[in-house]
């Protein structure tokens, strides 16, 4: 039987950590028959990625064993790549490091990344392409809307409702019950203590709206 070749969307650096990360979690090649992983990326990266990078992305051709992790780590940059795979017949992987630690009754969606040394508690659901960098901390009963991206240590807090194409930066944290719209964007180290209903970008401790909104945040999870 063909092996699985995980096929890497983005070669920059998150995209790189996830190969190496992948290549480091034996479990999860072997129940998924990973045979191969590989890059496709529009660009030329800036470091080269162990792996080769055997198309661009607008060029690419699924074979019949490929899925594909889009490792893109800004929100609404994501969702285009994964739509425009999605209209080339791709189909999605799903990675849960093998380093993280899950509770019971956790649901991933499909090209979900969940990052070493993550810990998410029981009765949580990550819908489809969200990314968990390293670290982070998800509490029980919080939901995560589809492609949002928790950057390296964030720390979201018990029966939290987390919209879609939401950004959250480093070290953010979100108290419980505190719920977020789609496509917040919460600064690097920043506080949320209340729910916000709109496309704002808070920051701070206690995290406050910016003057400005609506703008999504422009550098990878990494």
């Amino acid at each position: 039987m063909m092996g699985t070749r995980v096929v890497v969307a983005g070669a920059g650096g998150f995209g790189r950590g996830v190969y190496a990360w992948l290549e480091q979690s034996q479990t999860h090649r072997s129940l998924h028959k990973v045979s191969e992983v590989v890059f496709i990326d529009d660009g030329i990266p800036a470091v080269l990625p162990q792996a080769p990078v055997v198309s661009s992305i607008a060029e690419y051709e699924p074979a019949q064993n490929d899925a594909v992790l889009c490792a893109i780590g800004v929100p609404a940059v994501r969702q285009r790549v994964v739509e425009y795979l999605r209209s080339r017949g791709a189909r999605f992987h799903t990675f849960v490091d093998d380093r993280a630690v899950i509770g019971s009754n956790v649901k991933f969606g499909e090209g979900v990344i969940v990052c070493p040394g993550t810990v998410i508690s029981s009765d949580t659901q990550l819908e489809r392409h969200v990314h968990v960098n390293f670290n982070c901390s998800i509490g029980h009963d919080v939901q995560v809307g589809e492609f949002t991206t928790l950057s390296p240590t964030v720390n979201i807090m018990g029966e939290v409702r987390i919209g879609r194409g939401v950004f959250l930066g480093g070290s953010a944290a979100v108290l419980p019950r505190v719920d977020l719209a789609d496509q917040v964007v919460v600064g690097a180290g920043a506080v949320v203590v209340r729910a916000e209903t709109q496309a704002e970008t808070l920051v701070g401790n206690p995290a406050r709206r910016l003057p400005w909104s609506g703008k999504q945040a422009g550098g990878e999870a990494s």
